[in-house]
């Protein structure tokens, strides 16, 4: 038997009970929070929507990438960031603002607390490249331009607080250290890609090198984008433990990744071995646009650009300049 269907009147009325039961509670901080993240999430899950399989290269050039969402990646981590903002307002908003920002569907009562918030991150000490990283986020969930919002503080390269110029990650032992330094600074693999990697991806050239065949969908690289990636151990045993396990997996998984596993150092190492095979020596590139200068504190350090392109892609990266902004960093450890 079919459904009943509710007239006019009963559908309104029904709307009226839930706008009600939600502006009552509003007088709860849980009741804020929860207000707050179903506006953004429904935002988000629309964005996600409309960008999944659409390249984000394309978009940023129509101006669309500002309203899509294309990775699922992306989309929990903003959806993350937009949860601390959450908690921040239902802590100093009242129930009477919420209302009024929800009545009015202003962007600009929006934009003030997300302004609001960003002081509160400053004062409370969040680095730089975190400041950035929630602004770009709340940025996409209201559809605007991270400009619209007040300026967060500069990002500096030497003042990062992460473990990258350690010898060790102080989450894992020293033996376990050891074992994923010698498998990702050989390869240089993403933490879902070593989690996704195939014992059939290893392939040897005729003149004995070795190369991983990195495949986007089955390895779950970023963007899904296919590679080569040659091996670059620090010696000859190394080297045959490597092939080993690859040669035991078959077609099966080769490793089981902790989950404590921040590779990004490890990663660095390899960038660092692959240019240092592939770079010319600057004073011998005559073509100055084959050079790159470095600034910040790493200013004085030329880089051969067509190196860095070569480490970049890789690495997996879409953009060429990734080796000197994130990787160069090693050159000048190993010069020190």
């Amino acid at each position: 038997m079919a459904k009943k269907k509710r007239s006019r009147s009963e559908r309104r009325k029904a709307k009226e009970r839930a706008k009600k039961q939600q502006i009552d509670s509003l007088t709860t901080f849980e009741g804020r929070k929860q207000f707050i993240q179903s506006k953004g999430l429904t935002n988000l899950v629309t964005r996600f929507k409309k960008g999944k399989g659409i390249k984000r290269n394309e978009s940023k050039k129509t101006g669309e990438d500002i309203h899509l969402i294309h990775t699922d990646r992306t989309l929990h981590n903003y959806a993350g960031s937009w949860s601390r903002f959450a908690s921040f307002v239902a802590t100093t908003a009242i129930a009477e603002d919420l209302e009024v920002l929800d009545k009015s569907n202003d962007i600009e009562g929006w934009i003030d607390l997300v302004n609001q918030y960003l002081e509160h991150c400053k004062k409370s000490g969040l680095s730089a490249p975190t400041q950035s990283t929630y602004k770009a986020a709340l940025a996409k969930v209201l559809g605007v331009s991270s400009t619209a919002f007040i300026a967060t503080d500069i990002r500096y390269r030497a003042n990062k607080k992460n473990n990258r110029l350690k010898s060790n990650d102080d989450r894992m032992s020293e033996e376990t250290n050891n074992r994923w330094f010698s498998i990702v600074s050989a390869t240089g693999l993403r933490k879902n890609e070593l989690m996704a990697i195939t014992g059939d991806s290893l392939y040897q050239r005729e003149d004995g090198q070795y190369y991983l065949k990195i495949n986007g969908k089955k390895h779950k690289t970023k963007g899904a984008r296919d590679r080569w990636v040659p091996i670059i151990t620090r010696d000859k045993e190394e080297l045959e433990r490597l092939v080993e396990e690859f040669k035991l997996a078959g077609k099966n998984r080769v490793f089981q990744v902790p989950s404590a596993l921040k590779p990004h150092k490890y990663r660095a190492e390899y960038a660092k071995r692959l240019y240092l095979l592939v770079a010319r020596d600057p004073k011998n590139i005559k073509d100055k646009r084959e050079k790159i200068y470095l600034r910040g504190e790493l200013k004085g350090v030329v880089l051969d650009r067509k190196a860095c392109l070569i480490v970049s892609r890789a690495l997996g990266h879409n953009r060429p300049e990734e080796f000197q902004k994130s990787y160069a960093y090693k050159l000048i450890a190993q010069a020190n």
